[in-house]
């Protein structure tokens, strides 16, 4: 359909965007809700008369509801979970942390009209939360095998699948994307060598897991100085982590059994009293309640989120925080296609949001709000790149459930 403009009438627009019903409704239109005024009334008058009855700049508001049509096109009409395979309709796709996808969105909105204004172009996006992809969107990239299935820009979270033998064989072997990440990066992540040896991720950012314990809970148990600590047998059904379902974070799981074998992941199981969403954890721990476990495994950004901080200490164990890492894939061929939206995704402005928000940017002109972090725990390309990493994670779910199981953990 054409650009909305004056001549129109009531229900041509209504019937083809009926979501434009919210701003008629905000500037004294609402009548047009209801059914039959609608159908009665809306063929007959034009957007222009309808304007001049209730004193509404006619220029300003055609230009609102062309801009609201213009980012409805924008987003991706569907959902992963129910059509994984629509992804290659868009542009790009985002499957972030909880924490980062509303500052995310906030910023990609402001990008998204600025860049229709000056290319002419819409940005087809769709941005997820990264939490329940890992038994559905991921499941199936595991049998994608054409890179035009794909967006061109795909930013994910966590140790997924795109890590997994079948994506490595029939994707990242054949170059089929380019790295764009600064280099070096900034400070906080060139420590850690965080940038992928074969350039093909763009790093962007990690969601920092750390350790909170509510110290009035903690008994005469000392606070856990490693990782380690919270292995130990006093711990047992202490620990709260991301899971649910049978499914628990691969970002803790990973790194634990890196560090301390099969037997730290049968040690941390037994540690582990329930799974939880980080968001479900902090409202545990503000609840002030007696029964519930001491110890949390969170994101850094959630554990800012607590109301009471005096309760409770916030550790970075002495390996470092957890890094789990947002990453981005821009397909080669896209490059110059992409530019603009890859030089906002990779620049100073966006990298000071994500690092507001707690989430630490790679980009080297920002400032990372870290002060309290210290050292960063980064699994390395290494193990990443010579382990069966999908293979590996489900002989670890295996080991974790069935000892979660067996030590009383509640599902």
């Amino acid at each position: 359909m054409e650009k909305i403009n004056e001549t129109m009438s009531v229900y041509q627009i209504l019937s083809e965007y009926p979501f434009l019903l919210k701003i008629f409704k905000q500037h004294g239109l609402g009548k047009f809700e209801t059914k039959n005024v609608l159908e009665q009334l809306g063929p007959l008058l034009k957007l222009k008369t309808a304007l001049s009855m209730v004193s509404v700049n006619k220029d300003s508001f055609i230009e609102l509801l062309n801009q609201a049509v213009a980012d409805n096109e924008a987003k991706g009409d569907f959902t992963l979970a129910d059509a994984p395979q629509r992804q290659k309709e868009l542009t790009m796709l985002a499957l972030l942390p909880c924490g980062m996808k509303m500052p995310f969105n906030r910023a990609l909105n402001e990008f998204s009209a600025e860049y229709s204004k000056q290319t002419g172009n819409v940005l087809h996006s769709l941005v997820e939360g990264n939490v329940n992809h890992e038994l559905s969107y991921y499941a199936y990239m595991d049998s994608v095998t054409s890179v035009e299935e794909l967006p061109d820009i795909i930013i994910s979270s966590d140790i997924n699948s795109f890590y997994h033998k079948p994506f490595q064989e029939n994707f990242l072997s054949h170059e089929c994307f380019t790295d764009l990440g600064p280099s070096p990066m900034n400070l906080d992540f060139e420590a850690i060598d965080f940038a992928d040896p074969r350039g093909q991720f763009t790093m962007v950012s990690g969601n920092l897991l750390v350790l909170v314990t509510i110290d009035e809970l903690m008994g005469d148990n000392p606070k856990p100085e490693s990782w380690e600590d919270i292995l130990k047998e006093e711990f047992r059904n202490k620990v709260a982590m991301r899971g649910q379902n049978g499914f628990f974070c691969n970002g803790v799981l990973l790194p634990f059994y890196q560090m301390y074998g099969t037997e730290g992941i049968k040690k941390l199981a037994s540690s582990i009293y329930l799974g939880l969403h980080p968001s479900q954890m902090v409202k545990m721990v503000d609840s002030k309640k007696n029964d519930v476990p001491p110890m949390y495994i969170m994101p850094h950004f959630f554990a800012m989120k607590i109301k009471d901080k005096s309760r409770v200490s916030i550790t970075v164990p002495k390996e470092g925080a957890i890094v789990s890492p947002v990453q981005m894939l821009v397909k080669k061929e896209a490059t110059e296609r992409v530019k603009e939206i890859t030089d906002f995704l990779c620049g100073k402005k966006f990298g000071e949001i994500s690092a507001r928000a707690f989430f630490p940017t790679t980009n080297p002109e920002v400032k990372n709000k870290m002060d309290d972090v210290g050292s960063l725990y980064w699994l390395g390309w290494d193990f990443l790149l010579n382990n069966d990493i999908g293979a590996l994670k489900k002989e670890i779910a295996e080991v974790f459930n069935k000892q979660f199981m067996t030590t009383g953990g509640v599902v």
